[in-house]
This record gives structure tokens, sequence and C-alpha cells, in this order.
């Protein structure tokens, strides 16, 4: 894709389509809105969006049924979705979307979810890693699937990766997009040799996963590592591919109309482990701290 026709491309989707892609919120703080203008756009931010790029797909909170309560109970699933169109994501974000269709669709399948997930248009692009980005060790810096369309921007052009067939169709529709040459693909591997190294952190993730059990009983080290834990939910909440959540009711004053809504929940503050008769089955952060690890490392991976 030529850089001259990649404004003009953008444009069309923002008149075409609801379209969300990363605006600067605050210094470095950015986020995933509704983007009317492309002046808005920004797709240089180097810090992962505050929240993630998954409340579109697992909003913060979001009503599941309504029911009314008369001679008999009628209950109305609630499924609230539009085709949007989702901008310059990037691939350990895409990926991250990736793990939680894993969870949404695999034993159970969530209505709610996944027809956002079928009509959200992913348009993926790298963005900067930080210094304490480690996606390469998670093999997250790059995105195989779970886009439609993926630009990488080299010297004068975007090279671009075509997903899906809807992909496909938009790009002809409303832009032109030429072949790849081997001159492309050689500076496109030229590019992405030099993006990897720009991730400086390397997490041995094998030797966590392999000696997990080892360390799963050691009170005192779980101790060591929740010194730093507040116990605040803040990393549930930021991370892309964490899926706690909370059902309540909502019941008008009527007593007879209300709903059933989720809403995002953590599992690292105290109060998750609370059920009837006051027990706590994770009352310490340790505990619970450990669960989340072995949770994202562990049980997933196994």
């Amino acid at each position: 894709l030529d850089k001259g026709s990649y404004r003009d491309f953008v444009r069309a989707l923002i008149s075409e389509y609801e379209f969300i892609g990363p605006k600067k919120k605050d210094r470095s703080v950015h986020d995933f809105v509704p983007i009317k203008d492309i002046s808005e756009l920004n797709t240089n931010y180097i810090r992962t969006t505050i929240p993630p790029a998954k409340k579109l797909l697992f909003p913060p909170n979001e009503r599941l049924v309504t029911y009314e309560i008369g001679k008999k109970i009628e209950v109305n699933p609630v499924i609230e979705s539009g085709e949007k169109i989702l901008f310059g994501i990037n691939a350990w974000d895409i990926n991250g979307m990736n793990f939680m269709d894993r969870f949404f669709t695999t034993d159970f399948i969530d209505e709610n979810y996944i027809s956002k997930r079928k009509k959200l248009i992913v348009i993926g692009m790298d963005s900067q890693p930080t210094e304490t980005n480690f996606s390469p060790s998670m093999s997250a810096e790059y995105a195989k699937d779970g886009f439609d369309i993926y630009l990488t921007e080299l010297k004068d052009k975007y090279f671009v990766r075509i997903a899906t067939a809807r992909g496909n169709e938009i790009l002809e529709k409303y832009t032109k997009v030429n072949d790849a040459i081997a001159e492309d693909f050689k500076e496109y591997n030229k590019y992405m040799d030099n993006y990897r190294k720009k991730f400086k952190l390397d997490v041995n993730i094998k030797d966590f996963y392999d000696n997990f059990e080892l360390i799963y009983d050691n009170e005192e080290f779980w101790k060591k590592i929740a010194k730093n834990c507040y116990s605040c939910g803040s990393c549930n909440l930021v991370c892309p591919t964490c899926f706690c959540f909370n059902v309540k009711d909502d019941i008008e004053l009527n007593l007879k109309d209300g709903n059933k809504a989720r809403e995002w929940d953590s599992c690292m503050i105290p109060e998750y482990g609370l059920v009837a008769g006051g027990h706590n089955f994770r009352p310490d952060k340790e505990n619970r701290l450990k669960q989340r690890y072995r949770c994202k490392l562990k049980t997933f991976l196994d």
C-alpha cells in the first residue's frame, strides 16, 4: 500500500464504518475510542492502551439478559453488537484477543462475545515496544491470525498482510494495493529482524512452566513476591488476557423488571474469594498471586 494512499484509505473507512482507533488521552496514555476524523487517530502509541482493546469484545459492564416478573417470568437475552473497525491494534494485543477467544468460545460458547468478535473488523499495525515489553518471550510480538488486515510501515510503503476474505474485500473496495515483489519481502524481513531487536526484556517462561509445581507450595517465595502487590486489581484491568467477571442483578423499583449484567472483576482483590457464610477461600494476597500466575503461565498452556 503506497503511503500516499494510506490517509485516503483511512478516511474512507472512517466515513463508512464505526471506526475505533487509538487516541491520545494524556501524555503517553492512549485509549481505543470512536474516531470521527483522521486527525484524532494516533497510531504511534508506545504503551498498551488503557483500558486494553479487549473492552470491545468483553465490555467492562454488559447486560446479558432482561427479565420481567408477572404471571410468568419473561427472560430475553441481550446481545448488543454492531459492525466496527478496530484500527491500529498491535500484534501482542491481537494475540491477547486470540487468547480471549479460547476462553469464551471453546468449552462454552459465549454468544455475546462471539457476536461481537464476528462483527469486529481488525486492522493491525506495529507499535514500538517499551523497555518492559517481553512479547517475544510469549511468542506474541508477531500475529499470525486474529486479524483481517495487518499493516507494517516500511520506508515508502505499507507491507500488507491479508488474513481473511473480508479483509481482502475491504482493500479492493476502498484502496489499491500492489502484489508484493521479492524486494518488498526482503525489505519486510529486514524490518522484522530489526524490530525484534527492539525488545530488550527476555523472560524465561519455559523454566517457569517446567518448575512451577516445584515452587507452588513454597510459601516463603510467594510471600516475598506478594510484598510488591497492593491487591488493587489494576493488573487485571490493564491485562489484555484477563477475563474474570462477576454477574449481578439490577432490579427496578417496581420489583418486577430487571436485568442481569456482567462486569469486570479481579482475582487479586480480597473480596474475590468471598462466598456465602463469610468464608474466603483465598484471603491472603500470596495465594491470590500464586493462582494468577498459575492461570496465566501454567493452566492455559496445559
